[in-house]
């Protein structure tokens, strides 16, 4: 990730671990994801709960997992952008 903005010279990393919050975003996206996968595949099997619906549920997981990283680490230095410059 690159430490300052090529366009306005703003800086990324504000201090040491600044993104760690990040995760935490990251999590919160990766559940939505997971219960929105479930309530759609839900529909495609007879069961309220098969069994099946677990790795359907983790490949939508790994295949979320670098768009989610980068979304996390967007959402939150946007949270905390200050937009009066």
């Amino acid at each position: 990730m690159n430490s300052h903005c090529s366009h306005c010279q703003y800086k990324f990393e504000k201090e040491p671990g600044f993104f760690f919050g990040a995760m935490y975003v990251s999590y919160g996206l990766t559940v939505a994801e997971s219960i929105a996968t479930y309530v759609i595949a839900q529909f495609f099997f007879d069961k309220a709960f098969d069994l099946r619906l677990i790795p359907i549920i983790g490949v939508v997981i790994l295949a979320m997992a670098s768009f989610n990283i980068r979304l996390s680490r967007l959402l939150w230095i946007y949270m905390f952008k200050n937009y009066s410059m």
